[in-house]
């Protein structure tokens, strides 16, 4: 049996804290359960299950049937300065393209999707290489480094979010581009922490999709969700309209070779059943 928001939503805290309770004796890792927590962000407010392990926090995010991607209005409407910058954009690509072809590119596709309930880590963390014990991963399988952190989480009781976890886990439902709406500044990179919308906690308490040079690992091989690792911004002649947009909730960044994710910064998950 899984958590779903709706019924989560309409307990009291005190009937949230015993199904926590429940929760925690449930879990393979020795969680300890700190309290019902309230994330206010934007217009939206959610109260939920904070526990701790390892000096981390996660939050119990409740199971939901939602719409992912970004659904936008063709041709985007940019404003003009949004199109001057796409402009200076195109002649650093070199490459004719229109800014809707672009966002089907680099933004995932429209969908609805059921997701169970699973605890998160609130930040990231650094995953360091530790030998693992048991059977070795296939080193001639496709994407061995991804697999041997898979592995490695696992014999610790956790996992790597789905993309679709992770999605849903930034926006927490919201359908704008960004978390906090549809605009964002255009005049100054989101690399930098100026307190702005960004980088404050999300309406799940999560610190997440803040700075285009942190990118984070998920359970599908070959992607990246939350930034580019700094590929837009090292250049530096790409418009801060495009580094923004990696931030956006749909963001994906798509590779197809291995790369190494041990030394790599992942967001810690684990299933939640009753």
């Amino acid at each position: 049996m899984t958590i779903y928001r709706e019924t989560w939503n309409r307990l009291t805290n005190s009937e949230r804290m015993d199904l926590a309770l429940e929760v925690r004796r449930s879990l393979p890792v020795p969680f300890a359960f700190s309290g019902i927590r309230t994330f206010q962000y934007q217009d939206q407010e959610n109260s939920l299950a904070v526990f701790n392990y390892d000096n981390s926090e996660f939050v119990l995010i409740p199971g939901d049937t939602v719409r992912l991607g970004y659904e936008w209005e063709r041709p985007f409407p940019l404003t003009s300065e949004q199109a001057e910058l796409w402009e200076i954009a195109l002649e650093e690509f070199e490459t004719p393209m229109s800014f809707d072809d672009y966002l089907e590119e680099i933004m995932t596709p429209p969908r609805d999707v059921s997701l169970d309930a699973f605890l998160l880590e609130t930040k990231i963390k650094r995953l360091v290489d530790q030998k693992l014990k048991g059977a070795a991963v296939d080193e001639s399988a496709p994407f061995p480094h991804h697999a041997r952190a898979r592995a490695q989480l696992a014999s610790q009781g956790f996992r790597l979010p789905t993309s679709d976890e992770w999605e849903y886990a930034c926006g927490a439902g919201v359908r704008t581009l960004y978390r906090w709406g549809e605009d964002a500044p255009m005049d100054w990179s989101p690399s930098e922490d100026r307190g702005w919308l960004q980088s404050r906690p999300n309406a799940f308490g999560l610190t997440i999709a803040n700075n285009p040079w942190q990118w984070e690992a998920i359970h599908e091989p070959g992607f990246r969700r939350g930034g580019d690792g700094g590929g837009m911004s090292c250049g530096g002649g790409m418009p801060y309209m495009l580094e923004w947009l990696l931030l956006a909730t749909a963001y994906i960044d798509k590779e197809d070779f291995d790369r190494p994710v041990l030394g790599d910064d992942v967001r810690r998950a684990l299933t939640v059943e009753l």
